[in-house]
Parts: structure tokens; C-alpha cells; sequence
């Protein structure tokens, strides 16, 4: 059975040998010679926890829940680090774990004052890195965006501009040229729309895209 931590004297502090990654340095606090909990060295250090120290229940309490914050933040921060994330991700992945929601509120706000989260510069990210490895028009940018949890405001200033939409469109039939090889006259042009059609591109970017790259082959 889980041991319910309590209050009282602090006889021993121990740190943990074995740290799993995501809840980062802890050590195990002793009450009257039994363990009673463990911290965050984080929240060891900041409150200068030491043997024969006292511990009432609401200082107990108020230290549990600040350990809890820390631990979320450890693996939020964790999570941001393999890539990019929006907000709406971290509370997702926070949720997963049963965070509060208050919990999450404040991890979410300490993430964002430290600018580690910035959902108008993970859009910004997004459309570039899309336009880098596998171009596609708006239509799709906004619905993958979307997916994310981006609000519409910040989703809209991302997104490409007349003239880029166009480029990424030229981009993206440069990267067809194999698959259209095979192709000629209004087959080719037919199978070069449906592709940009799927990529998210409107049709009068791709009827755009499609004169110019004609026009250089001529």
C-alpha cells in the first residue's frame, strides 16, 4: 500500500539513486524515522528543508502541491524539447498524466513567460518547416493548425502570402516531375491539379503555377 505522507519532524533526507528522466533530481523525506514523501531537490533547496525541521499539515500540504507544479513542468519542458509544441499539445500531454487543471494553468503560463511556448511562433515554425521539406497550400496548413489547437488569429498570420502560396506551389510540382514523366498535354496537367488539390493549393494558384512552369518549358 502507497504510503500517505504526513506531517511532523524531518529526521532524514535521502536522495533518490535512480531518476527517472522526466520528474528530474528527487530525494525521499523522513518523518520521525519513517518515510513519509518524496520532493524535487528543486523544492528541497527553495524552501531549505533539513533534519529537525517541523512540518505541519498546511506547510505538508503547500510543499505537495509546488512538487506536483514542478514535476509537470519537468515533463512539459521535457515534451517541448523533442520538438516544437503548441499549447494545446502540452495540455494534452499534462492531461495525460491527470494534472489539475490548475496545475496545468500554471505550467502553461510559467512555459509561456519563460517563452518556451508561443503559439504564433509554432505556426510561424510550422509554415516554414512545410515549406522547407513538403510544400502545400493554405487550405491544408489551416486544418493541420487546427489539429494543433492553434487559434484561427494566429493561424491566419502564419500563413503564406499570395506570392509564396504560389512559390510553394512551383515547388511542390518540382518535386512531381517523376511521378508526371509519364504524362503529357491535359493527362499531365490533369494528374499536376489533383496532386495540388490534395496538398491543400486552390484552384487559381495552381492554374497560376501550371502557366508559369508551361511557359518556362516552352
Amino acid at each position: 500500500m502507497k504510503t500517505q505522507p504526513f506531517p511532523g519532524e524531518i529526521t532524514l533526507i535521502v536522495a533518490q539513486e535512480r531518476v527517472k528522466k522526466h520528474l528530474g533530481a528527487r530525494a525521499n523525506v523522513f518523518i520521525d524515522g519513517k518515510f513519509s514523501f518524496a520532493l524535487s531537490l528543486e523544492v528541497i533547496n527553495k524552501h531549505g528543508l533539513r533534519p529537525q525541521m517541523r512540518l505541519d499539515a498546511a506547510q505538508l500540504a503547500a510543499l505537495l502541491r509546488e512538487d506536483g507544479e514542478a514535476r509537470a513542468l519537468v515533463t512539459a519542458a521535457n515534451f517541448i524539447g523533442y520538438r516544437p509544441r503548441s499549447k494545446s499539445e502540452v495540455r494534452a500531454r499534462l492531461e495525460r498524466d491527470e494534472w489539475s487543471e490548475e496545475v496545468i494553468a500554471r505550467v502553461v503560463e510559467r512555459l509561456e513567460g519563460a517563452k518556451m511556448l508561443d503559439d504564433a511562433q509554432f505556426a510561424a515554425g510550422w509554415v516554414g518547416a512545410r515549406e522547407r521539406s513538403r510544400p502545400r497550400g493554405s487550405r491544408l496548413l489551416q486544418q493541420e493548425l487546427r489539429h494543433k489547437g492553434v487559434a484561427k488569429e494566429e493561424i491566419e498570420a502564419a500563413l503564406p502570402d499570395a506570392e509564396a502560396e504560389l512559390h510553394n506551389a512551383l515547388a511542390a510540382l518540382g518535386k512531381l516531375e517523376r511521378k508526371l514523366a509519364p504524362y503529357s498535354g491535359r493527362d499531365r496537367d490533369q494528374k499536376a491539379i489533383e496532386h495540388l488539390m490534395r496538398r491543400g493549393f486552390g484552384y487559381s494558384t495552381i492554374k497560376a503555377a501550371l502557366q508559369h512552369q508551361n511557359e518556362n518549358e516552352e
